[in-house]
């Protein structure tokens, strides 16, 4: 396997890139729709029939029209390029709506005074399908009057892990809680916040909003880092503590924890352990490094459900492993990407110019 993703530069209005998109990535975008359309017929993705899962994703586009003019507009434009049909695309973008999560990740925050040269560091395992990696890439958007991005994710999907030009880096982690079907869908939340520049900015993005899931976001902003937990029915935040936040698949603002209770058998793999043990590993250190954070994400203890995540024999969860690992600056610009489990594959940087 290669150690770095494939990478693509896109500019224009938002109709314009979806048409730079899907040019670039017809089959992997092809591809991708098509397994995901096998694993509701497969019943994968919750009890919803793929019929079902259709006719809810026409009605979530026609409800977040209103929200996500340029995100779908860009949707089109990958729809009229790739010859997928935008409903697949927006079935594409909302399938978590459908179905308990079993995303696992782990993220990490350290604040600029934490951080070794004063720079803050955004970080994260992303636990999920191996089989993920060979539709992945690295996209920079370049959009008429609004701040660039660059982002790892799948072509066809509005965003994923990534940071901008205005100096904001986003994590996330799946939660499992509360959903509706009368919400705008998880990764259009997070494109939202891939266009803010400041908390304030970031948490208004996101309340403005009507949510369709339980998740949670891991953000550094030109304010410093900051965690946004939200629910369909609330946006709630915590700061920083001792210069440093770390988070992973259960609830910690005092609004929210009724949900580990509530949802406690959906809580993905030992999250308060994972928690606990990377604080753990972090806590000792004074100014961290990203070398640090990165030796933190490639943490073994707890195996099989550690924070560097290996396939095991674990019949609901062992075919699982961290994806990637991706470790942003957002000063500077920069994200280090291990292509594969941390503690195996080399970080590669990519670079928003």
């Amino acid at each position: 396997m290669k150690n770095r993703f494939q990478e693509i530069v896109v500019s224009g209005t938002n109709r314009e890139m979806g048409l730079q998109i899907g040019d670039a990535f017809r089959e992997i975008i092809k591809e991708l729709v098509s397994v995901v359309l096998h694993r509701f017929n497969l019943g994968q993705e919750n009890n919803v029939s793929i019929k079902e899962a259709r006719e809810i994703s026409a009605s979530v586009l026609n409800f977040s029209r209103s929200y996500l003019n340029d995100e779908i507009q860009e949707l089109i434009g990958i729809s009229e390029s790739s010859g997928v049909s935008l409903n697949d695309l927006m079935l594409l973008n909302c399938r978590n709506m459908f179905s308990v999560s079993q995303e696992g990740c782990t993220a990490i925050l350290v604040s600029d005074e934490r951080s070794d040269n004063g720079y803050s560091i955004a970080g994260q395992n992303w636990d999920n399908d191996p089989e993920m990696d060979k539709y992945s890439v690295v996209l920079t958007r370049r959009p008429v009057n609004e701040p660039s991005n660059i982002t790892w994710t799948q072509p066809g999907l509005s965003a994923y892990m990534g940071l901008n030009s205005a100096g904001t880096a986003v994590c996330m982690n799946a939660l499992n809680g509360e959903s509706t079907l009368k919400g705008i869908p998880w990764y259009f939340i997070v494109r939202k916040l891939l266009k803010t520049a400041g908390f304030f900015q970031a948490i208004d993005n996101v309340r403005r909003m009507p949510r369709a899931i339980t998740a949670n976001a891991a953000i550094i902003t030109s304010d410093g880092p900051i965690n946004i937990e939200l629910t369909p029915e609330s946006v709630e935040y915590l700061e920083p503590k001792n210069g440093l936040i770390v988070h992973t698949n259960h609830c910690l603002h005092p609004k929210f924890k009724r949900n580990n209770i509530e949802f406690k058998k959906d809580i993905y793999g030992q999250s308060f352990e994972r928690k606990d043990r990377c604080e753990e590993v972090l806590s000792e250190i004074d100014q961290i490094k990203i070398e640090d954070v990165k030796r933190a994400l490639s943490d073994h203890e707890g195996f099989p459900t550690s924070i560097c995540r290996h396939p095991n024999p674990d019949p609901l969860i062992g075919w699982q492993r961290s994806v990637i690992s991706i470790i942003m600056q957002p000063r500077t610009r920069e994200l280090y990407i291990s292509r594969g489990n941390p503690c195996e594959s080399n970080y590669e940087v990519y670079q928003l110019d």
